[in-house]
Formats: structure tokens, sequence, C-alpha cells
């Protein structure tokens, strides 16, 4: 038997290998599938969201701002636009783009010449749409609003989720005509959002402030879908005054839509929707008839004012003239409102960004340095013969025929330069310099507004002009005169006078400041960072006494009012502006005499010369303030 004989089976070992490595591949397409399908679930769900789900954030209204009286200063009213949503038109825009695509056609196979470059189609269809329905809106008004194709275009492109605007603004009748005449089926709706409002207009412009309104102001923090494609409406921050010292505090909590969209990004159905909150009310230490008063008295002058509570420093008013219209800049502000506000100088708020030099009224520092230092006792005489001569130079007065002889009580009441002349230089400005930084010039009043100035503020001494002025020489006898009777470089800024005024009348170093109202603030000495003024009682006395004199018979007469005694101390001030001399006028007071409820201080801007002087300009506005502050007083 021939053992060489071929032996033939059915397994055939390539199939076997064929057969696992298709087994392996399955088992990897399993896996693979498995991993996609169970642990790559939410990394595809969250790419499929991204690609359905669109996010609308509205912003949440503002708070309300209110006077220490619960009078509504600021508030929000409804804004009305006529808008129309894409999806309401976005079937009409294909069909026309489709109409016009046809009648190209048809054009071409007429064998007619097509314009070059053509337009798209769907450009013109979305035009044609725009136009027709601004003609609608028009027809039912009886207006010519027009419409703008690029910003149709633009509103399209980049928030097509959004309403888009074909009247901004409606007037009340132009909203009731609309509401009552747009046929029910018609893709044009009444949008109502809301804007800032301020019900006194122009008063109190520059403490309230102003807000901005635009798409960046919008916070998305805690609202779900962070990493959804997202659109805003336009929302409003603080730009100055209390609207952007407490624009945390004003500012609600926004609220969100999240939509779920088609392929085109066209909303079809509302999935979230987390209601915006309100923001806080806020309630100021002002009180608005105080503030009216104050701003009217000025007319139609320039300058600033601020009356404060003398317990609390809380302020009663504050004027900064001129002002402006917080209406005409919401809500926005247009290039000719901002154009005309820049050119009458009235964007500055001058109670707390106005920088002056204070006059005589700060001959009330210089007495109170001149007392503590031993250089004068109340019953010291001076001479005033109508000018001092220190070195080479003659210094003046006010009164170029003198006073003749003076104390303390009848300098202060006739203001007269040479009595403060000698009894500063008695003293030496290191003294009066420290007596001023005591009383709080040069600090911070701790306002609550950002718009201050205090850190450009100046009380001057040998080592500010060594630092600032060493081209003008060293520190001169002059100097010291020229600050005594508050010039030279001294510059202060209104509400660090009132500050300095309020803490006399309070016979205590510093007075804190504060723009809100708080009926349980604890106010003594701690809270104001004071200590008791470092005077004695008969010092103290005279020096009011030297203050209730120039309102009985000196240079403060206007200020005075029959509800009250008033001290009062009044001060022209020399400044140079554009080649001009022209003079501040100034005037400080606390009413009653005796127990001061109330101090002010207030400057006038000259815009001529020889048109302002202390008493003459500043006292009618002082008399007006206090006058109206003792009317409204409740009896005690």
């Amino acid at each position: 038997m021939d053992s060489g004989k071929d032996v033939y089976t059915k397994d055939n070992p390539r199939v076997m290998h064929l057969g696992l490595i298709f087994a392996a591949l399955f088992v990897f397409l399993v896996g693979a599938l498995g991993y996609r399908q169970l642990y790559m679930h939410d990394y595809y769900m969250k790419r499929s969201d991204r690609q359905s789900l669109r996010r609308v954030i509205k912003a949440a209204a503002r708070g309300d701002i209110l006077d220490r009286n619960s009078t509504i200063l600021v508030t929000n009213k409804p804004r009305y636009s006529a808008v129309i949503y894409f999806n309401d038109i976005n079937d009409e825009i294909r069909k026309k783009a489709s109409q016009i695509r046809a009648e190209r056609r048809a054009a071409l196979a007429r064998g007619e010449k097509l314009p070059d470059p053509l337009p798209p189609s769907a450009g013109l269809a979305r035009a044609y749409v725009l136009k027709k329905y601004t003609d609608m809106v028009n027809g039912i008004l009886g207006t010519n609003y027009q419409y703008s194709v690029k910003d149709f275009e633009r509103h399209a492109w980049a928030r097509r989720l959004l309403p888009y605007p074909l009247l901004k603004d409606l007037t009340d009748k132009e909203h009731a005509i609309l509401a009552e005449k747009l046929p029910p089926d018609s893709p044009v709706q009444i949008y109502t959002s809301s804007s800032r409002y301020y019900p006194y207009a122009e008063t109190g412009a520059h403490v309230l402030g102003y807000v901005t309104s635009n798409f960046d102001n919008v916070d998305p923090a805690g609202i779900p879908g962070e990493d959804l494609r997202t659109y805003s409406y336009a929302s409003e921050r603080g730009k100055s005054g209390v609207e952007a010292s407490f624009d945390e505090h004003l500012s609600g909590t926004n609220g969100a839509k999240i939509w779920l969209v088609d392929h085109m990004g066209y909303q079809y159905e509302s999935i979230v929707d987390i209601p915006s909150r309100k923001g806080k009310n806020l309630t100021l230490s002002l009180d608005i008839v105080l503030q009216e008063t104050l701003e009217s008295a000025f007319g139609e002058r320039k300058g600033a004012g601020v009356l404060l509570d003398v317990k609390t420093g809380e302020v009663l008013a504050m004027a900064s003239r001129p002002g402006y219209d917080l209406n005409s800049l919401t809500p926005f502000i247009t290039h000719a409102v901002s154009d005309e506000i820049t050119a009458r100088g009235a964007w500055l708020n001058r109670a707390t960004q106005g920088l002056y030099p204070p006059g005589s009224t700060f001959k009330i520092v210089t007495a109170i340095a001149a007392m503590r230092e031993g250089a004068i006792i109340p019953e010291t005489v001076i001479t005033c013969d109508g000018a001092l001569k220190i070195g080479y130079r003659m210094y003046p007065c006010n009164n170029r025929w003198g006073h003749g002889n003076l104390d303390l009580v009848g300098a202060l009441a006739k203001s007269c330069n040479v009595y403060f002349y000698q009894a500063g230089l008695d003293t030496k400005i290191t003294a009066i310099h420290d007596t001023a930084q005591m009383l709080g010039l040069n600090s911070d009043t701790g306002i609550e507004l950002g718009e201050n100035s205090w850190r450009r503020t100046i009380v001057p001494d040998p080592e500010y002009k060594r630092a600032r002025r060493a081209y003008e020489g060293g520190w001169s006898m002059g100097d010291t005169a020229n600050t005594s009777i508050g010039q030279g470089y001294l510059l202060q800024t209104p509400i660090q006078i009132a500050c300095m005024t309020a803490s006399v009348a309070a016979r205590r170093t510093r007075t804190r400041a504060s723009i809100l109202h708080d009926p349980k603030r604890k106010t003594d000495m701690d809270y104001h960072g004071a200590k008791p003024l470092p005077i004695s009682d008969k010092n103290y006395a005279k020096l009011v006494e030297g203050m209730i004199a120039a309102v009985e018979r000196g240079t403060c007469k206007r200020a005075a009012i029959e509800y009250a005694q008033v001290a009062a101390k009044s001060g022209t001030a020399q400044v140079n502006v554009r080649g001009k001399k022209l003079a501040l006028a100034w005037m400080v007071a606390f009413a009653p005499a005796d127990k001061p409820e109330v101090a002010i201080a207030v400057v006038v801007e000259g815009e001529e010369p020889g048109d302002a002087a202390g008493g003459r300009t500043a006292g009618p506005i002082v008399h007006e303030a206090l006058k109206k502050y003792f009317e409204r007083r409740p009896a005690q």
C-alpha cells in the first residue's frame, strides 16, 4: 500500500484565521459603538445641544431710587417698539427669494442680460419684506419712518433670535394706534421693554447719574447654558453718580430662555424659561424739595452747593450747575446731546469735582489755628489801614480804606483781610496747614460717589512748594498771608468745605458725608472719625459770635432768615480764567447758631469781571436753602 497518498480534509486553517479576524473586528465595532453610545453619550448630547439649542438672556429691570421721604427720583418706564421676529417672516423671505430666482431664469431664457454683479436673491427678498412691513406700519400711523436694509441684514446675521425693531420708541399715541389697528395675524408685534426714567428731569442730575444701554452690559452669571450660543437684549449699567456707585445693588438678576431652533437657526419651541428679578431699591439722603430749591436759587449762574445734616453728615441737597436733563441720556446718548452738554461744561459735578480756592471762608480755619497756637485771643485787636506791608509788597484788604481797630468778632463780621494776614503770620503756616488737615481738608469726605476730586485738593505748606512749585522759589511770608485768607495755592471741593463747616458747627474735627439715608445711623465721634474740636468754650463761642455778627451786621446779611439765627462766613476768591480776573463767590453757614442742625457751602463762578461777590451773590442762595429747610422741618 502506497503510504504517499494525499489526505483531504474540510478544515482550512486560513478560514479559521479570517474568522478570528472578523470576530475581533466585530467585537471592536461593538465596543466602539458602546463607547460612543454610553461613555461618550454626554459629549455628543452637548454637541447636539449646541447645534439645536440657543440661549437668549433678558436683562432685569433696575431698582428704583428714592429720596429720604420715599419720593421716587429714578424708576423705569415702558418703552414700546414695533418689532418683527425672523421666524415669522422666514417662509415669506424664502418664497420671495424663490420667486426672484425664477424671474431671473425666465429673463435668461428670453435672452435678457442680468446685472453684474448679481445681487443675492436672499438679500433682495429680505429687503422687500422689510420695506413691505415698514410701509404697512407707516400707513397705519400716517408717518414716514425710514428703514435700513444694512441694519436688518446685520441683525439677521448676529441676533436673529431677537425681535428686529422696525420702529423704536413709539409714542403713547403711536402705541395705542398700533395696538388697535395691527392685523391679528400680522408678524409685526408691539414689544415692550423698559428704560430708565427720571421724573424730575434735570434736578439732582449729577448726584443721581445716568446709565448706558448696550449688549456688552449683560451678565450671564448663574444662567444655565453657558456653552450654548447666546443672544442677549441690551442691558443698562450705571455710568455716573449713584447709578454707577450702587450699580450692583440696583441691578437685578437677569432672566433667560433656551430655545429649540431649526437648521436655519430660527426658534420654534421654548424649553427653559427663567424670569428676571428686578434690582433692589435705594433710598438716598436727598430731600427732593430742598434739592429743587437749592438748584433753582442758582438761576442761570454756574457753581455748586451742598446742604448737610450736621449730626449725621447726610447730604440733604447737592447742586451742580449747569445741569442736564437725565431723560435726554436714555436709552442712549446721541452725539448732539453729548456735544451740547460738553459745550456748556455741564458734565462736571462741581460739588465733588470742582477745585476752587475757598477764599475768606478759610478764615474760620485760620482763626481756629491762631487761637490754638495762642497767636491771638478773641479780644486781640489788630488795626486795619486798608493794606498790610509784607516784605516789599502791600497786601490789600477787602476794604481799601481799612476797617480800623478790630477784634476777632469784628474781623469775622467784616471779613477783614489785614486782621487774618497778621494772625496767619503770627500763627505760622505749619499750624494753619495742620488745622486744615485736622478739619478734613485734603481728605476723602466719605461721599459714595465715584466722581470725587479730593485727591487733587491742596492745603499748601513749604514742603508742597518745594515739591510742586520749586521754580517759584522757597516759601515766603506772602504765601502764608495768602493762605490765611483762602487764596494762594489752596484748592478744595465744595463738599469738603461743607464738611468743614458742619464739623465746626458740631464742634468736632471731621464730618463723614453720606448720600444714603439711614434712620438708624449711629453718628458719634467714632462714626465720623472725629475728635472734639480742640478749642476752649470761650474761644468757640467767640468764633460763632463773629459768624453771627457777619449775618446781622456784616458781609452775610443776605443769608438771614426769620426762622432761626444763622452763623455764616462769606468769601470772594480771585481766579484767572482765559486771561480774565474773575471772582468766586463763596458762603458757608450753619443754623440754628446755638444748636446747629444743618450746614451749607455755596460757591458761584463769576463769568465777567465784577459780576460776583461772596455775600451779594452766594448769600441769597444760602438764604433760600435754609429758609426752605426750616419751613419743612417738623415742629421742635
